[in-house]
């Protein structure tokens, strides 16, 4: 009980210590309490040994706080108190200092990222006394005015460059071109920069597309199936083509509709137990062709696998994957309309890199200097919207 009353008393002249720093008390105040810290420390170790012994750890070490107070104590390499931490006679944390006023543009922009984690143009605006137009002239091509951004109050909202220029900036650039042809004096900038940012388009080469691929339009599947097929035009009118993104099913319509005897349909790419259509209706969904047979068994009905037709039919399965391979990319303007359509839906992302040189550490221990990457990655903390905030 005195060893676990004893421990609760440093921890809480620790926390009070770290508040008169954080908030920036007078000398004295902390020189008295860093007193206060060495005497109830000096007591302790005399009737309990270091705060990071074995027993201390057993009576100690669920409470929260307890790494802190070991953090009091450097131990050398047997274990052994090196020397007391720092805490005990300096000054260990950067105070909290409050800007009131900025003569730049720039100077306010780092002051609001690093306090409001965002462009809050009207904080900006009392820090310099500048307009809001001023501060985003003078801070063209570093913020950029997000025409579907709003606050709660339905203001259009900033956004830095590296928040601006990434994500999916095909997008992006559909709808700054769209507010450019009405404010081409406001969203000008942003079309700009953005055509800059957009990635490398891929070519069909690149691309890899397998029969059922749920980006394909289906008046694409519905040539594949016409050409490949060959089917009458007196039954094309009868054949569609759909696919449900609510459940990710491709359907196709009129499947047992061709009746003329299409060898294409019934025999080079199908079987007698199942045509071409069903076969590519099957491929769409990705499944592998199966053919049963309805068999009786004392007198109840079973559906029994017939390997020998599903073998053939798998065969033709695989006949018309490997048509479908050959056709896709043959025509010129299917395929510059299918590459235009997978680059902007897949290839439109561009990441986010982020910079947190602006900001600064309040509370953290002056003589600790971070390096690029790690504070680079307390900014992706601070605007990724990380839990760890």
């Amino acid at each position: 009980e005195g060893r676990i009353k004893a421990m609760i008393a440093i921890r809480d002249c620790v926390r009070s210590l770290i508040e008169y720093q954080t908030e920036d008390y007078r000398d004295e105040v902390i020189r008295e309490q860093q007193h206060k810290l060495n005497r109830l420390y000096d007591n302790f170790t005399v009737n309990y040994g270091l705060l990071s012994s074995r027993g201390n750890n057993m009576a100690f070490s669920d409470d929260s706080s307890y790494c802190l107070l070991c953090s009091l104590e450097i131990l050398d390499e047997n274990g052994e108190l090196e020397r007391k931490a720092d805490m005990f006679t300096k000054r260990t944390i950067r105070q909290r200092t409050s800007v009131n006023h900025v003569d730049t543009a720039t100077e306010a922009l780092a002051i609001s990222i690093a306090e409001k984690a965002c462009v809050a143009m009207g904080f900006m605006q009392g820090l310099t006394g500048l307009s809001e137009e001023q501060l985003a002239k003078d801070l063209e091509g570093i913020v950029f005015r997000n025409p579907v951004h709003f606050n709660n109050d339905g203001v259009i909202q900033y956004e830095t460059a590296d928040e601006y220029l990434s994500g999916n900036v095909r997008e992006k650039l559909k709808t700054a071109r769209q507010f450019a042809k009405m404010h081409p004096d406001l969203y000008s900038v942003n079309v700009a920069a953005l055509e800059k940012v957009q990635p490398k388009d891929l070519r069909a080469s690149e691309i890899d597309v397998r029969l059922g691929a749920t980006w394909l339009p289906p008046d694409v599947i519905k040539d594949f199936i016409f050409e490949l097929l060959e089917t009458p035009y007196i039954y094309r009118r009868y054949i569609d083509v759909f696919y449900s993104s609510h459940t990710a099913n491709w359907n196709i319509k009129g499947k047992s509709d061709d009746r003329s005897d299409n060898i294409r349909a019934d025999v080079t790419y199908g079987t007698q137990r199942i045509n071409g259509y069903k076969i590519i209706e099957e491929s769409l969904n990705l499944r592998d062709v199966r053919i049963f047979d309805t068999v009786y068994e004392d007198g109840v009905e079973k559906r029994v696998l017939n390997k020998k037709e599903t073998a053939i039919a798998q065969q033709k399965q695989e006949a018309v994957k490997e048509a479908f391979q050959s056709w896709l990319w043959k025509e010129p303007k299917r395929r510059e309309r299918l590459t235009r359509i997978y680059n902007d839906c897949f290839n439109a992302i561009r990441p986010r890199e982020y910079d947190g040189s602006h900001i600064r550490f309040t509370g953290m221990n002056p003589e600790i200097s971070l390096r690029k990457h790690q504070v680079d990655a307390v900014a992706h903390i601070l605007y990724g919207g990380n839990t760890l905030l």
